[in-house]
């Protein structure tokens, strides 16, 4: 055996022999040993200890070499074929498809061997059209196929699609050429079979229809409307027509919407972290696989997170339910600064999962993307009223989710713990401005503000306050602001504060000239669900938004 663990490392690195040999060992170990699109690197430098991409493991093999320490077990894995494997390689760049499915089928590929007669049998239905389409995503494309699977085919194909801009009907034309090309090779009949299968997979999105004002969505029980409520804009822009008489409906060939959201459902999403196995484990992790002796190492070693749960006891009984939390920024998707453009996502953070894996990319969830070019402002609620929905749902009743880890159903609920953004995008998302006089969300109505006139400039000078009443700097009058500071830390806003606040209040949304704010408005500038997580604290969950009148 030793022979065969030195067959290829012995080579030089620039032989073909070592090549092959490296390119072996990360097709056969990223499937068991990846996490993601990363895995520990074993070269002279990494020694397994720093997580790299596949690419770049190539890279630091080939340069460096293998750690002295991880030799033999590289040349293990370079000559071991994993047993089962179905995994199917990216004809184009020799690596696995990069889409977190890919990593599910692996992670669910012994859970499925057990179900693959008996899936039909699961009381859940989600669960029986996700495995089904495992088992037939797992098929080869055509006999004999070791490059793609049918739905790694498919859904790179799909990619493709989004990426370049196809038609519906050209990605139609599309599929016939290569069914008609390839007779054996299993292609869907049309596109909306693709894109049922691709929906029952929970990887879709919905697209709805906004006013260009940014008033109000034409969803829920506003989806059939053709006008705006507030402004009185036409849904649509000029259309297509045949024929000169513009007023006869009947011409009309083609209806384009002024304004687009998408909207990634997140019930879905959250059920398939589950029915997969491996990752039905790590979402307990915040539970049972946190070491807890009074040191934060994970959000839920933290003051808010022990509030939630000391006030939602029976949230926090069942270790399955996800903690999330929102973030929400633009940016300019074209990477040029020079064109004023602001595309701003919606983006949910699992924190069930370990602290190494939270924040990795493939476990962020996109829920919501407006699509600018300019920023929501105020009207981000409005974009935000399908999540806020589901939000609640999944908060007061719960989604049933198949657990292949217990192989059972449970009801899955979710709550939001906080928001993440910066200071401008703290203010879109809470409903509190922060500039001008009351600038301060932390001292609220007792913000210590001065308008500096020659600058035209707001500045807040009288943060001592925060300080010990008995430290020396309060009675420092040649620094600062040139005066003893005798004020004391302004009491923070409670929950039933804010509301108090609010009540009566009604929004205006939209991006049309506003009325003048009342006395009693202050720095509120909207009523939100976001509203209560002002000042960091946690009282309770209560998603409201007052429609547009």
């Amino acid at each position: 055996m030793e022979d065969d663990y030195s067959s290829w490392i012995g080579f030089p690195k620039s032989s073909k022999e070592y090549v092959r040999g490296i390119k072996a060992f990360l097709e056969n170990s990223f499937p068991i040993h990846a996490k993601g699109e990363e895995m520990k690197c074993p070269c002279k430098v990494c020694v397994n200890r720093y997580w790299h991409t596949q690419t770049v493991i190539y890279d630091h093999l080939i340069c460096s070499g293998p750690s002295p320490l991880h030799m033999k077990w590289i040349c293990e894995i370079s000559h071991t074929k994993v047993d089962g494997s179905t995994d199917f390689m990216d004809s184009g760049t020799g690596m696995d498809f990069e889409d977190i499915l890919g990593e599910m089928f692996n992670c669910t590929g012994k859970k499925f061997r057990d179900l693959e007669n008996d899936y039909e049998s699961l009381t859940n239905a989600e669960a029986r059209k996700f495995y089904g389409h495992v088992r037939e995503g797992k098929q080869p494309l055509y006999p004999g196929s070791t490059k793609f699977s049918r739905l790694s085919f498919l859904i790179k194909l799909y990619h493709l699609k989004c990426a370049h801009g196809i038609s519906e009907s050209a990605f139609g034309e599309l599929l016939e050429l290569i069914r008609d090309a390839f007779p054996d090779a299993q292609i869907p009949l049309s596109l909306n079979s693709a894109k049922n299968m691709i929906k029952d997979l929970g990887l879709h999105y919905e697209k709805i229809h906004a006013c260009r004002n940014n008033c109000m969505l034409y969803w829920g029980e506003n989806k059939d409307k053709e006008k705006c409520d507030n402004c009185g804009v036409f849904r649509w822009v000029l259309p297509e027509k045949k024929g000169n008489d513009a007023s006869d409906p009947g011409q009309v060939i083609h209806k384009v919407p002024a304004n687009v959201m998408r909207y990634f459902p997140l019930k879905p999403r959250l059920q398939r972290l589950y029915m997969c196995k491996e990752y039905s484990k790590l979402m307990k992790w915040h539970d049972v696989g946190r070491q807890q002796d009074g040191k934060v190492r994970h959000p839920a070693d933290t003051k808010a997170w022990k509030m939630m749960d000391a006030d939602y006891p029976d949230f926090s009984l069942e270790n399955w339910n996800v903690s999330l939390g929102v973030a929400s920024d633009g940016f300019n998707p074209y990477r040029s600064m020079n064109l004023s453009h602001s595309t701003w996502p919606i983006v949910l953070v699992n924190y069930n999962l370990p602290p190494w894996l939270c924040m990795k990319q493939e476990n962020l969830i996109l829920s919501t993307l407006i699509s600018g070019p300019d920023s929501p402002k105020n009207s981000i609620d409005v974009f935000m009223q399908p999540l806020f929905a589901e939000l609640k749902e999944l908060w007061e009743v719960g989604v049933n989710t198949y657990d292949a880890l217990a192989d059972e159903d449970f009801n899955l609920r979710a709550r939001v713990l906080w928001t993440i953004s910066d200071f401008p995008g703290y203010a879109m998302l809470s409903g509190w401005s922060t500039k001008g006089k009351l600038g301060c969300p932390v001292c609220h109505y007792e913000t210590s503000s001065l308008y500096l006139k020659h600058s035209n400039k707001m500045c807040y000078m009288n943060y001592r306050k925060f300080i010990p009443s008995a430290h020396k700097w309060r009675m420092d009058t040649k620094r600062f602001n040139g005066a003893i500071e005798m004020g004391q830390c302004p009491s923070v806003l409670t929950g039933p504060d804010i509301e108090e606040l609010l009540s009566g209040y009604v929004n205006q949304f939209g991006l049309q000239k506003k009325k003048a704010k009342s006395k009693t408005e202050g720095p509120f500038k909207k009523k939100s669900i976001f509203s209560i997580y002002l000042i960091g604290s946690i009282i309770h969950f209560d998603i409201t938004l007052t429609p547009c009148k």
